[in-house]
């Protein structure tokens, strides 16, 4: 998003896309296999750097300008008119006398009504030029002074990565906020001493109006101190950067290494208990951002539009000991033709409701399975709020840009299949903390284990300019400070990865030539590089190596939630859901687990311990599977009949097993009419609940009707 003017740009705003989960090469995986292609897709994001190159980005905002240019141009040819109100605009004179204010008494037109205010505005404007050319002289090396001029510029530099030109200051300490700030008003304060007791305007005009002012309203001396102040400081960070490369924090250098010198950086990760997933410290100076990453279930990310947001969820279900039929399996055929209470409850609107809200029935899609908490406090500035909102739309907008900046850099979900909540609190603030949010989410990121595509991390850039705009003497102020940011031009906020930008964001109080914006986001490269370098140092040491080159830990934690997927057949869904879902709820209320079902064929299993999600997953596997024949199978007796036994295999599927497969000596006795029926015969080999097992000897392909034999099993075991 780009707005400029004919010349210069006014303001930009860029973030890119998250990865999605499949691309284009779904019909080459179908060919070559779901194995296959699971695996080429973790390589091919394993592999890609998810940042966009300077280059490209700097391509794409020259194609924008040149048509904005051609926008404007055209709207210039063609004499475009411009909205106004119907009728001639009345004048200030015939306001006021409509009005009934007093009009002084030598003006008797809106002429002279005019000609008197431009003439009050140039008196005001030469008062103010006459009092700042003459304090600029009493106090300009004492301006200086408090951009840096004074400190050494031999202090100690230290580059974290040579390759880069950007450095992290390892110097003297750096100047605080509060020191700063009362230098400040110390150099206020003279100034309004000056104007009191030793500033006369220059001309006998000037003094006579000057001196009327102060003597009608004494607040006019301190709007001009204001004014005075406002200007001197500005004028000065520029001549400081622009000629001596010193900032006002004290970081300086030779060849102006100052203006690219990041404040000093430290990081731990881990910062809390492995109860939380992941957690970390990060702090660039007097910004410190505490960060932290939540680990969940695909249904727990955060619902962008809910329609069903006054829907109950499902009341407690009987313990298994008072359940007669809770021994036997889930999704067994038996349990659902007893359980008619249950049907009549899972098929009422509010359980269907929340149903789709597990996104079972592939309806409800507005769910954001990752999300950038931001919390700004009053604490982080040295304020005591009260009242007032808990966010307000500064905090909404740098949370945004810090989750654009972090997006692009997760994993899909086919690659890891968990709704990620990262969450920023901000401590501390002096200078751009939705781009230590970055960082610090990162590193949080790393310590919860997520393979991210690749670190990032921010940095702001700002901007000084002469006072009529000469843009030859401009210079780039690397990580920006509050005072900096408020006497600069630009704050120019870029994330990214080593390689390229993630998002940014541009903040100008002038527009300005692409050229410095562009030449800006060579110098965020730099900083950005030196700041990955430190964090993967600081990261290294913090973890004990369990972090290393910005890698994530191997696993997630203990206490982070465990995942299975399972990957069948779409047609076999509704084997998996049962009528009204009976199936899968009995499946979460048993294991205590979390299903999520896809269209695309693809069970996703959740829980917080690893081996009960793994017996569920078997349960789910027996739920899908098909039974083939040739294959021998445990089943389960749930029904004895004169002709034979009915026995369910793979929880769900009814087969036959003939009393002449029951076994050699079975069959015998039939054939020779010994017996008065095969009921007592098939009763004195099995019973009901008898687990046994079974080879499957044929599948109808048309009824699917399914038939075992234990006889030819138990000769199979004996030519073994």
């Amino acid at each position: 998003l780009v707005a400029a003017t004919r010349d210069d740009i006014v303001m930009i705003e860029f973030g890119g896309k998250p990865p999605r989960a499949y691309r284009d090469e779904g019909d080459d995986e179908k060919r070559k296999g779901k194995q296959q292609g699971n695996t080429l897709r973790a390589a091919i994001y394993a592999d890609r750097d998810p940042g966009i190159p300077e280059d490209v980005v700097a391509d794409l905002l020259r194609i924008s300008h040149a048509s904005i240019q051609k926008l404007i141009c055209d709207q210039m040819a063609d004499n475009v008119p411009v909205a106004t109100c119907s009728g001639p605009t009345p004048s200030d004179y015939d306001l006021m006398t409509e009005l009934g204010l007093n009009i002084p008494a030598a003006i008797s037109s809106p002429d002279e009504l005019r000609a008197d205010r431009e003439f009050q505005e140039l008196t005001a404007h030469a008062i103010i030029e006459d009092a700042f050319h003459f304090v600029s002289d009493k106090l300009r090396d004492s301006a200086l002074r408090l951009f840096g001029k004074s400190f050494n510029s031999g202090g100690k530099q230290e580059s974290i990565n040579s390759a880069t030109g950007a450095l992290i200051h390892c110097g003297p300490s750096l100047l605080p906020k509060s020191v700063r700030g009362r230098r400040e008003h110390l150099v206020r304060r003279e100034i309004l001493r000056l104007l009191v007791h030793e500033f006369v305007p220059e001309t006998d005009g000037l003094r006579s109006s000057y001196q009327d002012a102060v003597l009608s309203d004494e607040s006019v001396l301190d709007v001009l101190a204001s004014s005075v102040h406002e200007r001197l400081l500005k004028r000065a960070m520029h001549d400081s950067a622009v000629e001596f490369g010193t900032r006002g924090d004290g970081r300086a250098g030779s060849n102006h290494q100052g203006l690219i010198t990041v404040r000093p950086i430290e990081s731990t990760v881990p910062l809390l208990p492995d109860v939380v997933h992941g957690s970390s410290l990060f702090s660039r100076g007097e910004t410190q951002v505490m960060c932290t990453t939540t680990l969940g279930a695909p249904r727990e990310g955060q619902p962008v539009t809910n329609p069903y947001a006054s829907t109950r969820s499902f009341e407690a279900s009987k313990d298994c000991e008072n359940d007669p039929y809770g021994d036997l399996p889930v999704g067994s055929l038996r349990f659902l033709k007893n359980q008619q209470a249950l049907e009549s409850d899972l098929n009422s609107k509010r359980v269907r409701a929340d149903r789709e809200m597990t996104g079972d029935s592939g309806i409800l899609k507005e769910v954001r399975s990752a999300f950038l908490h931001y919390d700004f406090p009053s604490y982080s500035t040295g304020e005591v709020r009260k009242g007032g909102p808990a966010v307000n739309r500064r905090a909404v907008g740098h949370g945004n840009l810090a989750e654009r900046g972090l997006l692009p850099i997760l994993p899909p979900p086919a690659v890891f299949p968990y709704s990620i909540r990262m969450t920023s609190e901000v401590t501390s603030s002096n200078g751009s903390s939705s781009m230590a949010s970055v960082c610090g989410s990162t590193l949080s990121l790393l310590d919860s284990g997520v393979p991210i595509l690749a670190p990032a991390a921010g940095i702001s850039v700002g901007l000084v300019l002469g006072e009529r705009d000469e843009k030859e003497s401009f210079g780039l102020l690397l990580d920006i400070t509050g005072t900096e940011d408020h006497y600069g031009e630009m704050d120019f906020k870029v994330c990214g990865t080593e390689s390229g930008l993630t998002a940014m964001q541009l903040d100008v109080k002038r527009p300005l030539p692409l050229d410095i914006i562009i030449e800006a986001m060579q110098v965020a490269k730099e900083g950005r590089r030196a700041i990955l370098s430190s964090m993967e140092q600081s990261a290294m040491e913090s973890s004990g190596g369990v972090i290393q080159h910005l890698k994530p830990r191997r696993k997630p934690k203990h206490t982070a939630p465990r995942v299975e997927v399972v990957r069948f057949d779409p047609v076999r869904k509704r084997d998996l859901i049962g009528p009204g879902g009976a199936v899968l709820k009995q499946l979460e209320d048993r294991y205590g687990v979390s299903l999520d079902l896809s269209q695309e064929g693809q069970c996703l299993l959740y829980g917080a311990d690893a081996s009960v999600v793994s017996k569920a997953k078997i349960a789910v596997m027996d739920l899908v599977a098909d039974v083939e024949e040739g294959e021998v199978y445990e089943g389960t007796v749930i029904d004895i009949k004169d002709f034979g036994a009915v026995v369910e295999l793979l929880r769900n599927k009814e087969a036959l097993l003939h009393i002449s497969e029951l076994g050699d000596r079975e069959g015998a006795e039939m054939s020779k009419r010994q017996d008065p029926g095969g009921l007592e015969i098939t009763k004195r080999q099995l019973e009901i609940g008898q687990k046994i097992k079974v080879l499957c000897i044929g599948v109808d392909p048309v009824q699917g009707d399914i038939k075992v034999s234990r006889k030819k099993l138990l000769r199979k075991e004996l030519a073994a």
